[in-house]
């Protein structure tokens, strides 16, 4: 879940806004803390993995690199 919120944001969030939440990890982060996750869930085992996969491939990890 948090990977694909996080994809989608960088989808479809102008550059502007991407800048401003610093870049995919800021917004992986911002949506890490905003979703309605188990207790068990921490940066370790969830958000980490997930910036792996998400920024780790295609547009999305352009969009990290020039941001």
């Amino acid at each position: 879940m948090l990977g694909r919120a996080t994809q989608r944001a960088l989808d479809q969030a102008p550059a502007w806004l991407l800048r401003a939440a610093s870049g995919g990890e800021g917004v992986a982060q911002k949506v890490f803390r905003t979703l309605p996750l188990e207790a068990a869930a921490t940066v370790g085992n969830t958000l980490e993995p997930a910036l792996e996969r998400v920024l780790g491939r295609g547009l999305a990890r352009e969009a990290r690199e020039t941001i």
